[in-house]
């Protein structure tokens, strides 16, 4: 039997963290039950990096060729980028995020494997429970800003569109889920308050996912397949390898979702 096609994850602790099971739902590992036995989900997620640290790796990310064959590469930076804190002298400059993402883009692994590539946004942030944690830690470090979070997001899109690719719009849809009609203060700032719903969909530090924000992420994840690849979906693609009882049985029969 030939390797399996592989769908590499490539981001910073966003991706990193979504194989953890610990704390409920986790979108790699729901991908990869998704995709068993017909496609290898591979996590490449690095906690801490931005697309400068991206780009000095990404060679140990993509394979050649003759290695494997990349079906699918999600790109999902810009939660670090965007950081101004200079205590973990993360912060990459919104010009220079866009044209990171642009040479991972066409980095010439990439270009070789020519995968369908899925841009990914960063999540808004919960200002509230960042200062509430400096607080509580004696900080006075610069925090994660609500404002520079959908600023970034709004780079991804546009680096999206530019390059005809797809964007999974991870801050939008959290945006979605607290009512924000894009109007009054920005869900996530100091301003507007702690919003409670975006809270959720977040850790309790304000920043990573939580199990319901992973699950957001995963539904949408789920429809853009759908839209744009029919014949990969997710929980409907036969088994790249069957025995005779197995074929005997019909593709329909191992269509998990029925």
């Amino acid at each position: 039997m030939p390797p399996l096609d592989q769908f590499i994850m490539f981001g910073d602790s966003l991706t990193q963290g979504s194989y953890d099971q610990s704390r409920g739902f986790a979108l790699a590992a729901e991908l990869q039950a998704a995709y068993i036995r017909r496609m290898d989900i591979i996590n490449r997620g690095f906690s801490g990096y931005n697309t400068d640290h991206g780009m000095t790796c990404i060679e140990n990310v993509i394979p050649e060729p003759s290695q494997a064959n990349v079906s699918f590469l999600t790109i999902w930076f810009g939660a670090n980028d965007c950081s101004k804190d200079p205590h973990w002298n993360q912060w990459v400059p919104i010009d220079r995020f866009k044209s990171n993402l642009i040479s991972i883009i066409n980095h010439s692994l990439v270009k070789a494997q020519s995968p369908h590539i899925i841009l990914f946004t960063n999540p808004p942030v919960e200002e509230t429970v960042l200062l509430d944690i400096n607080k509580k830690n004696g900080s006075a470090d610069e925090i994660r800003r609500a404002k520079d979070a959908k600023e970034y997001a709004e780079k991804t899109k546009e680096v999206g569109k530019e390059y005809n690719l797809p964007v999974l719009d991870v801050w939008t849809a959290f945006m979605n889920a607290t009512g924000w009609d894009g109007h009054g203060a920005l869900p996530g700032s100091e301003e507007a308050g702690k919003n409670e719903t975006l809270a959720d969909l977040l850790h309790d530090e304000g920043l990573h996912l939580s199990p319901r924000g992973y699950k957001i992420v995963f539904d949408e994840l789920l429809k853009l397949m759908q839209q744009n690849w029919p014949d990969q979906k997710p929980y409907r693609m036969p088994f790249v390898h069957k025995v005779s009882w197995e074929k005997n049985m019909g593709d329909s029969f191992w269509d998990t979702t029925g």
